[in-house]
């Protein structure tokens, strides 16, 4: 009876199923999948840091450039601020040639010299370092649009365009900007 016992043991033992570990083909099956997951999620975050670098670079083009529109404003404002100093520049109220008007007062103001024609012109480039330690190259071509808003040249065009003054991508600008401003005095022409 005690064989038989232990035959009719065995024999219930083989009939359940045994327990096993993974095989390993599941085990590498596993482990393509967490490492996809994983490649795939760090080439994200990646592409999360790029863009991250890429914006605060933008913004600080940003801000030199309207630092440097603040000392234009500054330098227009100055250009004819009261009444009694408009008189020397009335003539620029209504000029007979876009040389004449305030736009051209404004731009040679910038340019440090006489220019002439309504080309454009580039002004002298600034150069910024950003906090890495990047230097960034501001080019600043003015111009005075030929618009029917700007019949008596009184308005200046003021062209930015931020690039990296070295490494790889020397051409690629990271900021372009045009804006259009006008002297205090042009508006208190009649």
């Amino acid at each position: 009876m005690f064989f038989h016992h232990q035959f009719q043991q065995r024999l219930i033992n083989r009939s359940q199923p045994q327990e096993r570990g993974f095989t390993l083909s599941e085990v590498l099956i596993a482990i393509l999948l967490i490492t996809t997951f994983v490649a795939v999620a760090m080439q994200g975050l990646v592409v999360a840091m790029l863009l991250k670098s890429k914006a605060l670079q933008v913004a600080e083009a940003n801000r030199w450039v309207q630092t440097d529109l603040e000392q234009i404003r500054w330098r227009s404002r100055s250009i004819g601020a009261s009444q009694l100093a408009l008189s020397p520049y009335q003539s620029r109220c209504h000029p007979v040639s876009v040389d004449a008007g305030f736009a051209d007062l404004v731009r040679d103001n910038l340019a440090g010299e006489n220019i002439t024609g309504a080309a454009d012109y580039q002004i002298k480039p600034l150069v910024e370092t950003s906090q890495m330690g990047k230097k960034f190259q501001i080019a600043r071509t003015v111009s005075i649009p030929a618009t029917p808003e700007n019949t008596e040249s009184k308005i200046l065009g003021i062209e930015y365009t931020v690039t990296p003054s070295s490494g790889s991508n020397l051409q690629q600008s990271i900021l372009h900007l045009y804006t259009e401003v006008m002297a205090d005095a042009a508006l208190q022409c009649q």
